[in-house]
């Protein structure tokens, strides 16, 4: 397969890279970091958020989902407003609360959904606590976030320093800079100028060491070859349109997911053909169409 980054310009696989998104296994209890919005009832659905984002960009799919379901929308410490946190490494801290948080409420087999950053870490949630998802949906993301972009050889000791160069960039950006960010990269990301301005929103109100850090450890932390420690269903959600003008085919994507999903036989992988990166946002029905179905499976 012919590496993204050969059709990507660099400055625009960076932005994208913002979205994109080992440890032991015990878990964190009482009260996690994240803020929980809960809504509905019957079943859990545990509903994740990426980069920047508040939980807010699930709520078109809790208004879904909430007359069967009960809702867990969360959003992340740093993210949108949420209280930061000091931790050594942040995706360790949030998937160990996430894991505590479903067993202190007794959630039986939760269905984790999870959008880009999201998705990694319910990808990891698996890995790491395989008795505890029942069902995993995973948008518009992969076990190595790099390798979309660089191509599936990529690895964490050929990542390292442009992660540690991401970090130092979006350390001490403002909100004006995140603002002037989100103007140039929405546009690929989600289709509707007017779905673009909450997300702009909730960006300027996160916490830019908070967001810097979480990249690093995106672009550092690998679970491609943890996959098979995944015990139940996968959907993966895929999209390619918001590429298209960079060079990027959809058989190049596709390949791409398919080998990043190598190591979990039993993941779905389901392409949309008209959504960008933000797949529930640009294609709902399409999206929920396909959960109903694996949800039913």
């Amino acid at each position: 397969m012919i590496p993204f980054f050969k059709y990507v310009p660099v400055r625009i696989f960076l932005l994208v890279c913002l979205y994109m998104a080992m440890v032991s296994p015990e878990t964190y209890a009482q009260h996690p970091s994240f803020g929980i919005r809960k809504e509905g009832k019957g079943k859990a659905v545990i509903l994740i958020p990426g980069l920047y984002c508040s939980g807010e960009v699930w709520d078109r799919t809790v208004a879904q989902y909430r007359d069967h379901y009960t809702c867990y929308a969360l959003t992340l410490p740093g993210f949108a407003g949420q209280p930061p946190i000091k931790a050594d490494s942040m995706l360790t801290t949030i998937t160990r609360e996430l894991a505590g948080f479903i067993r202190d409420n007794k959630l039986e087999k939760p269905i984790i959904v999870g959008h880009s950053l999201g998705g990694w870490v319910a990808l990891q949630l698996g890995t790491l606590y395989p008795d505890l998802p029942g069902k995993l949906v995973v948008v518009s993301s992969g076990p190595f976030l790099p390798a979309f972009a660089m191509g599936p050889d990529a690895t964490p000791q050929q990542t390292r320093e442009i992660a540690a160069t991401m970090q130092k960039s979006m350390a001490t950006l403002t909100p004006e800079q995140i603002r002037t960010n989100q103007l140039m990269i929405l546009p690929s990301l989600i289709t509707d100028s007017i779905n673009r301005v909450p997300v702009t929103q909730m960006a300027m109100r996160s916490h830019s060491p908070t967001q810097a850090q979480v990249m690093y450890e995106l672009y550092t932390l690998d679970l491609r070859q943890q996959l098979n420690l995944i015990t139940c269903p996968i959907l993966v959600l895929a999209d390619w349109i918001g590429y298209k003008n960079y060079g990027v085919s959809r058989d190049m994507v596709l390949g791409n997911y398919r080998t990043q999903y190598q190591k979990a036989p039993q993941a779905v992988i389901s392409m949309s053909d008209e959504a960008r990166h933000f797949i529930m946002t640009d294609q709902p029905e399409w999206f929920f169409n396909q959960v109903d179905t694996f949800l039913q499976r």
